[in-house]
């Protein structure tokens, strides 16, 4: 199967980028959302205002053509659902937000708000006047409208007045005589907006405009103004115009140090990547893994010198490639085939079946990319990848979320390009095993963010484990769930589980992609209701014990929610955020360093967040704690001293402890006891780790 991408106009610079479209769908639907809920749920218009800010980002970060093209998606959504009202709120939204996305980017102030807003509300006034001149019969029915509630007020003043007179009581007349002289004013008035009525549209549009405008400026600016303080340090950066040439490069003492830091991310480097290699890259969390693909992706350096022979040319044919940790972030398309091309340039062929044959996935170009496992979706980003035609691929952390399986194919996959492909591979991994199938290792030097962990043993030395309590602390007594129950759509995750975890225990809920582990722990932890069947933590339904039971998600950087590490460790430890040598001590417990409590949270690397996150819940001493792929993007020393900590912990304060995973070697000491989990089904299971090796 072939695919081609259809010819049109060379002006490729106009057209929406795959960054454009992508951000401007995401943000036209959350505008929607806001403006859906306004229109349709009673007292809560004051949530169309959320709307702003999305445009608003839109407006400050991208062109002024993806802020339409979000305007007029999200205006589509909101008028299918809400009607017409859904569909004014979206344009109000886009405006205000656009006009103070594009004021703020270009270091404008309130004057420019003032002027823009008086030309948009003069040119709505004329809009408005300009359409009641030709539709002469809802003119007509406007005026009579306003004639005859300005009529019907005159009259009630005027019979007000009488009645008070009827009263004769001082105060009451008085407020009648009040009342009956507005009576002649109002119709004056009237008849005179009716008359002069072109004049009185365009003003009350201008007011109207500004006063809304310049609202929204004072809110929405104050909003930009904090995220204007948060660097995308991981942003990849616009590709530089040129020929392509990424290879072959030479790096010379290159360093980098994001905004803000006390030290390099990357310590000086230098290192030559010829046509045609094999490169490994390994080191421990912070070391600088993911700096230096940046830099070997177009961004700058803070200092040395990146040589190459042309444009980085990232994203297009005979350039860079590069394919992230988390495939999720990358696979666009609904469908397989789609996804294949997204984003390529008009009249570009691809053999799309010859490229999915290739990474695994042969035959399922029809497939929907929903229903990939977490393999086959970063073997299709591979495809993607490859469909640039690259120079230079960069294959980042690509094997530490999937299973097994997956990782062996992938390996297989990423070790065999250079042959099939006149290309290089920079490959970053912490597995040392992975590193073997490359032509050339570079091991970057360790962090200073890493210390030694506290109160824990050395590695291998910790004593065995006595046998679990009797005590029950989670029970699962027949259940079963699935998603989207009773809809067209309904995905059965569970099947009719039963098992006890004990206090103190160390449980090892193992299996592959897709087979219902994280469903498994989101209900362990309270956070998901089984469709069948019941959950218990210490004899109470699990909804209501959230508080005993803390979680660590798969995915890291979706559960820190403050911008510093100080300030999401203590929230998640429940202490003040001042308290900062409980801070300290909880990143200790974890090996990080006391200078990263002040770090943003994006300047960490993915290890870096998980031992975050699992300080806080450390700190907050659960009693029983689910880690979901606790070791995925840990390097392999802190692997080590992390599963020594969390031995020592269960052997010396009975802390229950249930990993779900799909990798199961260097689990035995702290998980004596395995359920394997298969199609969302418990099989017979080993009875310990070691004897599914």
């Amino acid at each position: 199967m072939t695919a081609t991408r259809p010819a049109s106009r060379p002006a490729r610079a106009r057209s929406l980028q795959p960054a454009e479209m992508a951000q401007s769908a995401v943000m036209a639907a959350l505008c929607a959302a806001c403006a859906v809920i306004a229109v349709i749920v009673p007292f809560a218009q004051s949530v169309a205002l959320l709307g702003m800010v999305p445009m608003g980002l839109l407006a400050y970060r991208y062109r002024l053509r993806a802020l339409i093209a979000a305007a007029f998606a999200g205006g589509a959504i909101a008028f299918l659902v809400a009607g017409l009202g859904g569909f004014m709120t979206v344009m109000i939204c886009a405006y205000i937000g656009g006009l103070t996305g594009i004021v703020k980017r270009k270091g404008r102030g309130v004057l420019t708000v003032l002027g823009t807003s008086m030309i948009a509300g003069l040119a709505f006034g004329l809009f408005v006047v300009v359409a009641l001149l030709g539709l002469s019969r809802l003119r007509v029915l406007i005026f009579d409208t306003i004639t005859a509630n300005a009529t019907g007020l005159a009259r009630f003043n005027e019979s007000a007045a009488r009645f008070t007179d009827w009263l004769g009581i001082p105060p009451f007349t008085w407020l009648g005589d009040g009342l009956a002289a507005t009576a002649d004013p109002i119709r004056d008035v009237v008849e005179w907006g009716l008359r002069y009525w072109p004049l009185l549209v365009c003003g009350y549009a201008v007011g109207s405009i500004m006063v809304t405008s310049l609202i929204g400026w004072w809110v929405l600016s104050r909003v930009l103004e904090q995220l204007r303080g948060i660097p995308d340090v991981h942003k990849l950066e616009t590709p530089d115009p040129g020929p392509p040439g990424p290879l072959p490069v030479q790096l010379r003492d290159v360093r980098f140090r994001y905004p803000g830091a006390e030290h390099d991310a990357l310590a000086p480097i230098s290192l030559d990547i010829d046509v045609g290699e094999h490169i490994a890259v390994t080191g421990a969390n912070g070391s600088g893994k993911t700096t230096l693909m940046l830099l070997l992706a177009g961004r700058e350096p803070s200092s040395g010198t990146v040589a190459r022979p042309g444009a980085v040319a990232l994203g297009e044919a005979n350039g860079t490639s590069v394919v992230l940790q988390h495939p999720e972030s990358q696979v666009l398309g609904t469908r397989v085939a789609d996804d294949v091309v997204w984003g390529l340039p008009p009249g570009r062929e691809v053999d799309v079946e010859a490229l999915l044959e290739e990474v695994g996935l042969g035959g399922m170009g029809e497939r929907d990319t929903g229903g990939l496992s977490g393999g086959e979706l970063q073997r299709l980003a591979v495809a993607g990848a490859l469909a640039r035609n690259p120079s230079l691929l960069i294959a980042d952390e690509v094997t530490s979320m999937v299973d097994q399986a997956g990782r062996d194919a992938l390996l297989e996959l990423l070790s065999g390009l250079t042959q099939r492909h006149p290309m290089s591979v920079l490959q970053i991994t912490h597995y040392a095993g992975e590193a073997e199938s490359a032509n050339r290792v570079v091991s970057l030097s360790d962090s200073l963010d890493n210390t030694d962990m506290v109160g824990t043993a050395a590695p291998g030395t910790t004593p065995p484990l006595e046998a679990a309590a009797t005590t029950p602390v989670i029970e699962f007594d027949h259940v079963s769930h699935e998603y989207g129950a009773g809809t067209p759509w309904a995905k059965t995750a569970l099947r009719d589980i039963s098992f006890t975890v004990h206090e103190g225990d160390g449980v090892l809920i193992h299996g592959g992609n897709g087979s219902g582990k994280s469903t498994l722990a989101w209900i362990m932890a309270g956070l998901i209701t089984p469709t069948c069947g019941a959950v218990r933590v210490d004899g109470k339904p699990a909804a209501e014990q959230s508080g005993e039971v803390a979680v660590a998600f798969q995915a890291a950087r979706l559960q820190l929610l403050r911008p510093r590490v100080d300030l999401e460790v203590a929230s998640a430890a429940g202490f003040e955020p001042g308290d900062h040598d409980r801070v300290v001590a909880a990143l200790a417990r974890v090996g990080l360093d006391a200078a990263l409590a002040r770090r943003r949270i994006d300047q960490l690397s993915g290890g870096q967040m998980r031992r975050v996150v699992l300080a806080g819940l450390l700190a907050r001493s659960p009693r029983v704690l689910i880690l979901d792929e606790p070791l995925a993007g840990v390097d392999a020393a802190n692997q080590r001293n992390l599963l020594v900590l969390l031995e020592d912990l269960r052997r010396e304060t009975g802390l229950t402890v249930v990993v779900i995973s799909h990798d199961f070697v260097g689990l035995e000491g702290l998980c004596p006891r395995t359920l394997h989990l298969k199609d969302g089904a418990l099989e017979p299971a080993a009875q310990s780790a070691k004897e599914l090796s």
